[in-house]
């Protein structure tokens, strides 16, 4: 990724912004790949590298029949007149138009550039035609190696009007609430800790440490749900070495119950770490 022009240390080398370093942006047909063009670039880190990678899938003409070949332009211009609406609406360091599957074009990128943060736009489908069929927005989440923005409109270019992110005491949690508070300083908007007490919660430990936690007499997944609006962005952290390739899980009926974009952050470890930058 070609690094962009700002001031000396203004790019997050560490710490929980450092998702917003290097991104990539999936482009394919449809409308929402370029709404998560244009969230990705509201999230991105000052001084940080924004890529959008165009997918010509062409595997999905076999389904037209005798009308493939047909299809098969369709695809090739569509994603291409996707790409370029984004890049008119997103300063991209890079923009790649690539034949194949979009989700494997992903997956090699982010490794080969070591992108912080993959962002897609939702599929508009129910979430058992995902499960049956496959959705973008589904397959990156298991198959990802860094963190995921599932995109639904309701902002951008304008900043999300509040971060609302799921707490459970989990070190998944805890990377999810450092990454939403340090974001939610960075873009000047409300955070909007919330806690289901349904889950097991130390509650004295919760009201001596979050004094702004929303708390819900349902579960973690309806308090974030009944927390979130259109306009605004869910946070919620997936820990790989528990269930971040396990269909069904928490971060994966989030994407599919929320009302509006969700940042899945990938935890790796480092809870100590994770916790001071929670509190400060």
């Amino acid at each position: 990724m070609r690094p962009r022009t700002s001031p000396a240390g203004e790019r997050s080398a560490s710490g929980p912004d450092h998702v917003f370093d290097r991104v990539l942006v999936g482009i394919d047909s449809t409308d929402e790949s370029v709404v998560a063009a244009v969230q990705a670039r509201v999230l991105l880190a000052p001084g940080g590298e924004l890529v959008l990678l165009a997918a010509v899938e062409r595997h999905l003409a076999a389904h037209a029949g005798l009308l493939a070949r047909y299809a098969d332009g369709d695809l090739a211009t569509s994603a291409s007149t996707e790409l370029a609406r984004a890049k008119e609406l997103v300063d991209a360091n890079e923009a790649l138009l690539a034949s194949g599957s979009l989700v494997r074009l992903l997956r090699s990128e982010c490794t080969t550039r070591d992108a912080t943060l993959i962002a897609i736009g939702v599929r508009p489908h129910r979430r058992l035609a995902a499960l049956t069929f496959g959705g973008h927005e589904v397959e990156a989440l298991h198959d990802a190696s860094c963190s995921v923005l599932v995109a639904r409109p309701g902002w951008g270019p304008s900043s999300p009007n509040r971060i609302v992110v799921g707490v459970d005491g989990s070190p998944g949690s805890r990377t999810a609430e450092a990454v939403a508070r340090s974001l939610a300083e960075r873009l000047g908007c409300e955070v909007v800790p919330t806690v289901g007490l349904q889950e097991e919660i130390d509650l004295p430990l919760l009201r001596a440490e979050r004094e702004d936690a929303l708390v819900h007499p349902g579960s973690l997944l309806e308090a974030v749900v009944s927390a979130s609006s259109t306009r605004g962005l869910v946070v919620v952290g997936r820990d790989r070495a528990h269930d971040g390739r396990r269909r069904g899980g928490f971060a994966d009926r989030l994407v599919h119950a929320a009302r509006c974009s969700v940042l899945v952050v990938e935890h790796t470890g480092g809870e100590a770490e994770t916790e001071a930058a929670t509190h400060g």
